[in-house]
């Protein structure tokens, strides 16, 4: 065993950074720090990836193809409304909970000047995935006037984020008990419930 949870050596060197990014709330990591969170030396880091450059778009590619898949639950044809804001908000609220500052980051990131190539793909990404959650969340509520409807997708994105405020920055874990997925979903049950009013 490689120490890689079964992963090859590239993709356990983009899996910890991805954690390291999150963890940091910031792109601005050094290839040492990559090096020191996936466990190997920083000749290895520039072995697999011969540039930070050419680390952050390999990143874009692989956040990019399961945004594709998380996105694609908002999209499933013929799945009520329901059915569909809880499975995407279930895999969103996993990812916060494996990502810890990831919140931060992202909030940074719809601000920001010129990205790097994983910055600029997240924020391309959130953009899209807020006019998405918006599409959904109109056909679950109803008709309403734009105001309402903007201040619903407002507490849904932030309930989901809400859970993890000591998260957003420097603690380790999110709270225990969303870490398990029959929280998870009471909790999602709880916040249909609410919106839908």
């Amino acid at each position: 065993m490689n120490g890689t949870g079964g992963l090859s050596m590239r993709d356990h060197i983009l899996d910890r950074t991805v954690y390291l990014i999150g963890r940091k709330g910031t792109t601005d990591v050094s290839v040492r720090e990559i090096a020191r969170e996936a466990g190997v030396n920083v000749a290895a880091v520039n072995y697999y990836f011969s540039s930070k450059e050419l680390m952050f778009t390999q990143l874009a590619g692989r956040f990019l193809a399961g945004y594709e898949t998380v996105m694609g639950l908002l999209r499933a044809p013929g799945v009520p409304a329901e059915k569909r804001l809880r499975d995407w908000s279930a895999e969103v609220m996993k990812y916060l909970a494996l990502y810890p500052g990831i919140l931060q980051l992202m909030e940074r990131l719809m601000g920001a000047g010129p990205l790097d190539p994983f910055g600029e793909a997240m924020r391309s990404a959130m953009q899209s995935a807020l006019r998405q959650l918006r599409d959904v969340l109109s056909e679950y509520v109803g008709p309403m006037d734009e105001d309402r409807l903007g201040f619903k997708l407002a507490l849904f994105a932030s309930a989901l984020a809400g859970p993890y405020p000591s998260v957003t920055g420097r603690a380790p874990r999110p709270p225990r008990g969303l870490r398990e997925p029959a929280a998870r979903a009471k909790f999602l049950d709880l916040l249909l419930e609410h919106v839908r009013r």
